[in-house]
C-alpha cells in the first residue's frame, strides 16, 4: 500500500461537493453516477499511481459510488456495472473491472488517509444533497412496469432484492437525521443503536433482553447494552427537540412519497384523528402523565394523538403529537394543529373521529376548516330521549350540542343473536332516511376509520419496544420511532407494488415484520 503525506483539506472537499450540487440543483432527482460524473476528484489523483488498465480517477469514483449505493461486495458491484452500462461509462470506464482489480485498488493503492476521506465524502454528499432538496438515485423508487411477465418464483426473488435495495436507501436516508447524542469517542455507531431498536420492536422486547437476543442472532456486529441505549435516550436535551426531530423525519418520508407521485394533488383523501394510550403505573404527577378510565390496574397513561390517511394501501401517519393533561382537556387545539398540518400537504374529503370527540369544541374545530366529518354519537341524556321516540332509520337535522348544530343519523342494527340495537352517528353531511341502504352505506363509510386502528396495531406489535421505564423521554422516543418505521413500511410496500406490477393493490407485498427484519439486517457499509 502506498503511503501519502498529502494534506487534503476537508473544507476544500466540501466546497467541491457544494460546487457540483450548484451545477445540477435545478434537477431535483438525479442518479449518483450523474453526480460523480460532474464531481472533480483531481484533488485525490495519486501521481505515483501505476495504472492497472483503469485510471485512478475512475476507480476512485467507483469506490465512492459503491459507498453511496450501499453495495457490499465487489462481485455484486461488477454485476451491477454489467447490467447498467450507462453508469459504467459515466464513472469513466469503457470495460468493466473485475472484483480482483477493484480489490487490488482498495487494498494496495488506496492509503488509510484516502479511505477515511472516501467515507467523509460519501457522508457529506448525502448530507448536502438534503440541503439542496435533491434525492439521489430516485430511480430506486421510481415506479416501473414489468417489461415482461415473469414466473412467480422469479418475481418473488425480484421482490426481495428490490425490498433490500429500498431498505438500504431508507437506512442511509434517515439515519443521519436521528440524533442519539453520541460522542466522537463512543464505542458504537449510530446504526448499531438503530438496529437494536428495530430488533426490540420486532420482538416486542425490553432493552435488556433485546440486547441478548440480538447478540445471539448477530454475534459479529456491534450491539450496545441496554444501559448504554437508555442512557442516551434519557439524556436527550429536550423532549420538544426530540419531537421536532421526528416531525422532520415524517416530513422527509412524505416528500419521498410525494416526489414519486404516490399521492395525487388533485384527489381528496379521507383522514382519521385518534388517540392512543400507553399505560403508566407510576406517580400521577409525573411529567406528561394523563388520567384515563381505569383499566388493567391503572388510571394513568402517556397519551398521543395522530392524523392518518386511511385510504387502503396508503395509510400514512401524517403527524403524531404527544398529549399533556392540558391538551387532554382542550382537544380542539390538537385538532386544529393536526388539520392545519395535513391541509398543507393534501386535500381532505372527510374526517373520521371516534365518540371521544363528540363535543362542541371538537366539532367547531373541524368545521373551522369547512370539512365534512363523521363520528359515533355519545348517548347522553338528550340523545337517549331522542332514541326512545324516534324510529330507525331517521335523520335529525339541526340537533343542538351546546353552541353547535349537527345532524344525527339514527340506525338500527341487527346483532348475531337476533337482537336489535339503535346506533347514532353525528355528521354535518346530509343523508336521506328513505335510503334503503343507509345502514350499510354509513357503516361502510365509517369503516374506513378502522384503518387507523389497524395502523396502531401494526405499530404496537411490529415496531414498538416494551418498557417499564417511567422516563418520558424513553417512551416518547419509542413511540415516535415506531410511527416512523410504520410509515417507512407503508412507503416501501407501495413502491414494491409499483416497481413490480405497475399498480397498488390492497394486500401487502411485504409484511411489517419482514420489512423491519430487512431494515436492521441490511448492511449499508461497502466492503471488499
Amino acid at each position: 500500500m502506498q503511503g501519502s503525506k498529502r494534506n487534503i483539506s476537508k473544507t476544500h472537499i466540501e466546497k467541491e461537493i457544494y460546487n457540483t450540487f450548484e451545477k445540477i440543483k435545478k434537477q431535483k432527482n438525479i442518479r449518483i453516477a450523474d453526480f460523480l460524473n460532474r464531481y472533480d476528484s483531481v484533488l485525490f489523483k495519486n501521481k505515483t499511481y501505476r495504472k492497472i488498465k483503469f485510471s485512478y480517477e475512475s476507480l476512485f469514483k467507483l469506490i465512492l459510488y459503491q459507498k453511496l449505493k450501499g453495495i457490499k461486495f465487489h462481485t455484486k458491484l461488477t454485476k451491477h456495472l454489467r447490467r447498467n452500462p450507462a453508469i459504467k461509462f459515466k464513472l469513466g470506464f469503457e470495460k468493466t473491472p473485475d472484483r480482483t482489480q477493484i480489490g487490488y485498488f482498495v487494498n494496495h493503492i488506496l492509503d488509510e488517509q484516502t479511505k477515511e476521506l472516501l467515507d467523509f465524502i460519501a457522508a457529506r454528499i448525502e448530507e448536502i444533497s438534503e440541503k439542496f432538496g435533491i434525492l439521489l438515485d430516485v430511480k430506486t423508487l421510481e415506479p416501473e412496469k414489468p417489461k415482461k411477465e415473469t414466473k412467480e418464483r422469479n418475481r418473488y426473488y425480484q421482490k426481495d432484492e428490490k425490498a433490500r435495495e429500498i431498505c438500504r436507501l431508507f437506512k442511509k436516508r434517515f439515519a443521519p437525521f436521528i440524533s442519539l447524542n453520541l460522542k466522537n469517542n463512543t464505542l458504537y455507531k449510530k446504526n448499531d443503536f438503530i438496529n437494536l431498536l428495530i430488533h426490540m420492536g420486532q420482538t416486542r422486547d425490553f432493552a435488556e433482553n433485546g440486547n441478548k437476543t440480538y447478540k445471539e442472532l448477530r454475534p459479529f456486529v456491534g450491539c450496545p447494552d441496554a444501559d448504554t441505549l437508555l442512557y442516551h435516550l434519557k439524556n436527550y436535551p429536550d423532549h420538544k427537540d426530540m419531537h421536532r426531530m421526528f416531525t422532520t423525519l415524517f416530513e422527509i418520508v412524505w416528500e419521498m412519497a410525494r416526489k414519486n407521485n404516490l399521492f395525487d394533488i388533485r384527489k381528496r383523501y379521507n383522514v382519521a384523528i385518534d388517540f392512543t394510550e400507553w399505560y403508566f403505573y407510576g406517580d400521577k404527577s409525573s411529567f406528561m402523565v394523563v388520567g384515563k378510565e381505569p383499566d388493567r390496574g391503572t388510571a394513568k397513561c402517556y397519551k398521543f394523538i395522530t392524523i392518518n390517511i386511511v385510504e387502503a394501501g396508503k395509510r400514512f401517519t401524517l403527524l403524531a403529537l404527544p398529549v399533556s393533561a392540558l391538551d387532554n382537556i382542550n382537544k380542539d387545539k390538537l385538532i386544529r394543529k393536526l388539520l392545519s398540518y395535513a391541509l398543507e400537504r393534501i386535500k381532505i374529503r372527510q374526517v373520521f373521529v371516534d365518540r371521544g370527540f363528540f363535543d362542541s369544541k371538537a366539532i367547531r374545530a373541524i368545521e373551522q376548516f369547512n370539512l365534512k366529518y363523521l363520528m359515533p354519537g355519545i348517548k347522553n341524556y338528550n340523545v337517549r330521549m331522542l332514541l326512545k321516540v324516534t324510529p330507525a332509520p331517521s335523520v335529525i337535522t339541526g340537533f343542538v350540542l351546546k353552541d353547535v348544530k349537527l345532524n344525527l343519523v339514527i340506525l338500527e342494527e341487527e346483532l348475531k343473536d337476533g337482537k336489535k340495537v339503535k346506533r347514532v352517528f353525528a355528521t354535518n353531511e346530509n343523508y336521506d332516511s328513505n335510503d334503503v341502504a343507509l345502514l350499510e352505506r354509513l357503516f361502510d363509510i365509517y369503516g374506513k376509520r378502522w384503518g387507523v386502528e389497524t395502523s396502531y396495531r401494526v405499530k404496537k406489535h411490529s415496531y414498538l419496544p416494551k418498557t417499564t421505564s417511567k422516563n418520558y423521554y424513553i417512551r416518547l422516543f419509542y413511540f415516535m420511532f415506531a410511527v416512523l418505521l410504520y410509515n417507512l413500511w407503508i412507503l416501501a410496500d407501495v413502491l414494491l407494488w409499483l416497481a413490480l406490477f405497475g399498480k397498488v393493490e390492497k394486500d401487502h407485498l411485504i409484511t411489517s415484520k419482514l420489512f423491519g427484519t430487512m431494515l436492521y439486517t441490511v448492511d449499508t457499509d461497502s466492503g471488499g
